[in-house]
């Protein structure tokens, strides 16, 4: 059996700093996670309505002026997706629609810290900005 004097103290000493800068490490990017915002159903109000084909306009137009690209289209459904930092991260919704509004909802997304637990969903940050300015802009913001 071999014994292990002074250098086993500065093993056990860079073993436990590694396994400290490991978990913070994860921590790091675990933090970097916040509860998705799930959009809520915009309806729109007052003297102006919208035919649907004019709010498909507006979302599709505020959607390519923010760098989100049309990926399908459907009656009463326009899917998009942002692609940031060409392929780095993406993320994709549905934007269902009609006359009185519409309703952003998440598809997936790639290295945006998504998970799923059971406080609910969980995303970068990120992805809540984007589809608050999404949002914004498609309202006329």
């Amino acid at each position: 059996m071999a014994v292990l004097h002074t250098s086993t103290g500065r093993a056990s000493a860079l073993a436990t700093a590694a396994v400290l800068a490991l978990a913070l490490h994860s921590g790091a990017a675990h933090a970097r996670a916040e509860a998705l915002y799930d959009a809520p159903q915009v309806v729109f109000s007052g003297a102006y309505t919208p035919t649907a084909a004019q709010v498909r306009d507006r979302i599709i137009q505020a959607g390519q002026s923010l760098g989100w690209a049309v990926t399908r289209e459907a009656p009463g459904l326009v899917e998009l997706q942002y692609d940031k930092q060409q392929g780095k991260h993406m993320a994709a919704i549905a934007v269902r629609y009609d006359h009185a509004g519409y309703k952003i909802d998440y598809v997936n997304s790639y290295n945006l810290n998504y998970a799923e637990a059971g406080a609910g969903r969980h995303i970068h940050p990120n992805y809540n900005r984007w589809i608050r300015n999404l949002m914004q802009r498609i309202s006329g913001g």
